[in-house]
């Protein structure tokens, strides 16, 4: 309770909260090799990640950390839950909170699946729910997920770039040979995912060859659509992590 009470105080006094997020209109975000040993062994490790702007890539100003137990890791990998706590500061731990996001254990994401969707819950720095990342139901072998904002309404569509009427990604959608992985962000009422009608995306990128090779440590490069709100913006921050979860962890960045 007296740490409820002490957090507006704290967000005031040392910056924090959304509103960390509102000057700027991308992120690069790095996660670390926390616990490569551990997983060069088999079990994952938590996740940290410290962020910085595409421009300034080595500018950390924000700082995020799982918050699971060994034996989730261990047992359930890639589909774990956990709470990610994103604070404000020089890509260190202890900084003022900016937001926190909740995800929820559920069966991996299949196409055609009728219940156990993926699902990761937004929050403010006090815990209040901002809005909520679900995946969606889908025919197509292409992932996709619905962002929701705090009453529920969508506000943009994940997914990546596809061709063929939608059956297959477009791996080419980001040029050729330069080991770039799109996830582009759509209008929530989005009918054709393709890299014309995007309004931003969220990007894996090569973190190098040892990197890759011994550890998932990923980078992304997050652009928010035009005109993004400060908790849009957490939202889609939240986002990239479920993504990073499913697809690049454990092996799964195929």
């Amino acid at each position: 309770m007296a740490e409820m009470q002490a957090l507006p105080n704290q967000l005031q006094m040392g910056g924090g909260g959304l509103e960390t997020l509102a000057p700027h209109n991308d992120l690069f975000v790095k996660q670390t090799r926390r616990g490569c040993i551990q997983e060069i062994m088999g079990c994952e490790a938590k996740t940290e990640f410290k962020i910085a702007t595409k421009a300034n890539n080595q500018a950390d100003f924000m700082y995020a950390l799982e918050d699971t137990s060994f034996c989730m890791r261990l047992i359930l990998n890639n589909i774990r839950p956990w709470i990610m706590n994103v604070t404000a500061g020089p890509g260190t731990p202890g900084g003022p909170p900016v937001s926190i996001h909740e995800r929820i254990c559920a069966l991996p994401p299949g196409a055609c699946k009728c219940c156990c969707y993926q699902e990761v819950i937004h929050k403010d720095p006090t815990g209040v729910p901002i809005g909520s990342t679900k995946e969606m139901f889908y025919f197509c072998p292409v992932p996709k997920f619905q962002v929701l904002r705090a009453d529920g309404s969508p506000e943009y569509l994940i997914s990546m770039p596809t061709c063929i009427g939608g059956l297959c990604v477009n791996i080419f959608a980001e040029g050729l040979c330069n080991c770039r992985v799109p996830i582009y962000i759509y209008p929530p009422d989005a009918t054709e995912f393709s890299t014309e009608n995007k309004i931003g995306f969220i990007t894996k990128i090569w973190a190098g060859l040892g990197t890759e090779l011994f550890s998932d440590a990923d980078k992304f490069e997050l652009e928010f659509p035009p005109g993004a709100a400060p908790d849009s913006k957490a939202r889609l921050l939240g986002t990239l992590f479920l993504m990073n979860q499913l697809f690049f962890e454990g092996g799964q960045n195929q």
